[in-house]
């Protein structure tokens, strides 16, 4: 009997190290001693640049004390911390935000970057697209601006959506300024919009809230939807905020349910108060401006961005957030209400925007947050992991060198586990750490709220997943097939997701792409240049409607199709 005991708990031990985080490859590392990752702009974001199935890590680093020259950094790194080529590359601008897509819809995935008083299109040799960088500015440096993509118009590039003072608008993929925008503002819009179709016309609409100063002091906010072409969505917006609440530090979230009107979005205003502690409320909106849930919170100083999921896998999306500076962080239910046993009370002084993501062998999601406390000179940051019950995980917190900028959930090298990557500082210097989580595989269903790990476009969506990805796309073998070969998904039937087998026999480019009966391309699995040899690639029909459809396979010598059976 002691033996079996003995045993029992040696297995539950090892199940719980083998959850623990471990610091991947050479991490971590000390990346700059000059400079510290600057506000939204230095949180990593992911993204595959040279689309050779191995991620890169993006963000600014900038020097506070003015010594440095140039005093701004683009960080572009490896998955093993080595530079990518020609980066980094010296800003003497401020970047505010960055986000990556295929813009010109060349295959190959662009950087843009919003700066202080333009915005610019890189490729990944770091050079300008034509067209670009293009003046953008209203005169103010220090205001935050934001910069998101989307396709727009469905014609395969993206748009650039970008903020000033008063005002929003729109560029098309060659810096030309697109019809029907820029569209007039009260005040400023600080942080990224929510985008997506939510009214099942095929096109995106863009959901953001501004906030409208008065003698230097904010004094209202207000909720704009625009169409694709700019026109307003309807007469029901903007909505004003009553009785000086405002939108100040935080994002619409966004949940499109394809086949219902149960679309909503979601957004946490901020009472102007003189005290320490502010009166928020959070409200759950549907597209018509209809109140579906309210709630109302004290906190000391601004919520964030609420990121969603189904944190107890009960069918039901929840929420998670925390103050900006202040000590609580919160998930929610469907209606908004805390779930039992939050908040929780970290020690430091500042939440980032969460993530949402399995990190053990459970049912259930976690919710993960960083936080930082600057009581001593150099300071020092924390990461923190919960169960949907509120209670810390084994390993939660970790504890890395310096001030923790933001985290990011993804698969970093392509190998189908979870990595944790983070950027942190101390007084001069920036680290960059890099975790992986053993055991652990990495699905886009598994981690629903994808900031920003695999939404480079920056649109607040749930479930977003950029159709420029190759999502999940793993060599097999590097043995050369005597022929293509397209296999039939499985599982088959499938609900949500299901993996597809391919061989290629000669070098070339390929497509992979999933339609529906009436021949409409769903999603664009794969679009560039392979090796031969066997693949494997996994698609997520989490959007779609029960049904039959249909996944192609083509290149330059071979084409075929299969049918695809989605059953929910």
């Amino acid at each position: 009997m002691k033996k079996k005991l003995i045993l029992f708990l040696i297995l539950i031990a090892n199940t719980i190290l083998s959850q623990t985080p471990v610091y991947y490859n050479n991490y971590p590392i000390l990346l700059d001693q000059n400079r510290r990752p600057f506000q939204k702009a230095g949180i990593p974001l992911i993204t595959d640049i040279d689309r050779n199935g191995q991620k890169e890590i993006i963000f600014v680093v900038l020097d506070y004390e003015g010594v440095a020259n140039p005093p701004l950094y683009l960080y572009v790194l490896n998955n093993d911390g080595t530079n990518f080529a020609n980066f980094p590359k010296g800003y003497n601008e401020l970047i505010h935000d960055v986000a990556s897509g295929d813009v010109n819809g060349d295959g190959f995935l662009e950087i843009v970057l919003r700066m202080a008083f333009s915005f610019d299109v890189i490729d990944r040799f770091g050079n300008s697209l034509p067209g670009f960088p293009v003046s953008y500015s209203d005169g103010d440096i220090n205001p935050m601006k934001f910069i998101s993509l989307y396709d727009l118009d469905l014609n395969g590039k993206l748009e650039i959506i970008v903020s000033k003072t008063n005002e929003v608008t729109v560029y098309n993929h060659d810096g030309s300024l697109r019809a029907g925008w820029p569209k007039y503002i009260p005040g400023r819009a600080r942080y990224n919009p929510a985008i997506g179709d939510i009214n099942a016309d095929w096109y995106a609409e863009i959901i953001f809230t501004s906030c409208k100063f008065v003698n230097q002091v904010v004094d209202s906010g207000a909720v704009h939807i625009f169409k694709h072409d700019g026109e307003n969505f309807s007469n029901n917006f903007p909505i004003y905020f009553d009785s000086s609440y405002f939108s100040w530090s935080s994002s619409p979230s966004l949940f499109i349910d394809p086949n219902s009107d149960l679309t909503f979005f979601i957004i946490a205003a901020d009472k102007n108060s003189s005290s320490s502690f502010r009166l928020h409320k959070f409200l759950k909106l549907d597209i018509y401006g209809n109140i579906l849930s309210e709630n109302h919170f004290s906190a000391y100083m601004d919520f964030g961005t609420l990121v969603m999921g189904d944190i107890n896998r009960n069918s039901e999306i929840g929420f998670a957030t925390g103050t900006q500076y202040g000590t609580t962080f919160s998930a929610f239910d469907k209606s908004l209400n805390r779930f039992i046993g939050w908040p929780n009370y970290g020690q430091g002084e500042h939440w980032a925007t969460g993530m949402i993501g399995k990190l053990t062998f459970g049912n259930n999601l976690n919710v993960a947050t960083n936080t930082w406390h600057t009581f001593n000179p150099n300071g020092y940051g924390y990461i923190y992991a919960y169960s949907p019950d509120g209670n810390n995980l084994p390993w939660s917190p970790l504890r890395p060198e310096g001030l923790v900028n933001g985290i990011s959930f993804v698969d970093l090298n392509n190998d189908s586990s979870v990595e944790l990557v983070a950027t942190s500082r101390s007084a001069y210097e920036t680290f960059l750490h890099v975790w992986t989580v053993p055991g652990i595989p990495f699905t886009h269903e598994d981690f629903p709220w994808p900031q920003y790990g695999h939404d480079r476009y920056r649109t607040n969506q749930y479930g977003f997943i950029p159709p420029d990805e190759p999502v999940g796309i793993q060599p097999v073998n590097t043995n050369v097939p005597a022929a293509y070969n397209l296999y039939q998904n499985f599982p088959n039937p499938f609900n949500p997701a299901t993996s597809i087998k391919f061989d290629i026999a000669k070098r070339g480019n390929v497509r992979l792409v999933v339609f529906d009966m009436l021949g409409r391309e769903l999603s664009t699995l794969i679009n560039e240049s392979l090796n031969p040899g066997s693949y494997q690639v996994s698609f997520d029909g989490s959007g779609l409607s029960s049904g039959i459809y249909f996944c192609r396979l083509q290149s330059e010598d071979y084409s075929t199709t299969m049918k695809m059976n989605l059953i929910k």
